[in-house]
């Protein structure tokens, strides 16, 4: 009976440590963890910064399609959007950019925007081209 009480006891004792030890091993919130949320919410942030600015010109470039700017116009507005969203023009020039935004152009109406049919098909490209 002693035996048995012993044994259990034993057993109950490195269960708990096991439990402990786990503890002790398993992955923790830690600087590495925040590091590698802070990346991805950059990366995240950047092709969307992309998207606006890809869809921000394809916007810009339809309007001076239909005479309703100039180019120099256009060009300018552009600029001065994104430079009220913080947004650095040079994102322009981002080969990313320049290969999507005649694919959203294409998407546009006669009056250089988008239908709500057409808002799910932009954002999927966008996410998928950027």
């Amino acid at each position: 009976m002693r035996r048995h009480r012993l044994i259990t006891a034993c057993l109950v004792a490195l269960f708990w440590g096991g439990i402990d030890l786990a503890r002790a091993q398993s992955p923790r919130p830690d600087a590495s963890d925040a590091e590698v949320q802070r990346r991805v919410a950059v990366v995240v942030l950047a092709r969307r910064i992309r998207g606006y600015a890809a869809m921000a010109k394809a916007n810009s470039d339809c309007l001076v399609e239909q005479g309703r700017l100039s180019a120099a116009q256009a060009d300018r507005a552009l600029v001065i959007s994104l430079e009220e969203l913080g947004i650095s023009p040079t994102v322009l020039l981002n080969p990313l950019v320049k290969a999507l935004s005649p694919r959203l152009q294409a998407l546009l109406t006669q009056q250089c925007s988008l239908e709500p049919d057409q808002e799910a098909t932009a954002l999927k490209l966008t996410e998928t081209e950027l």
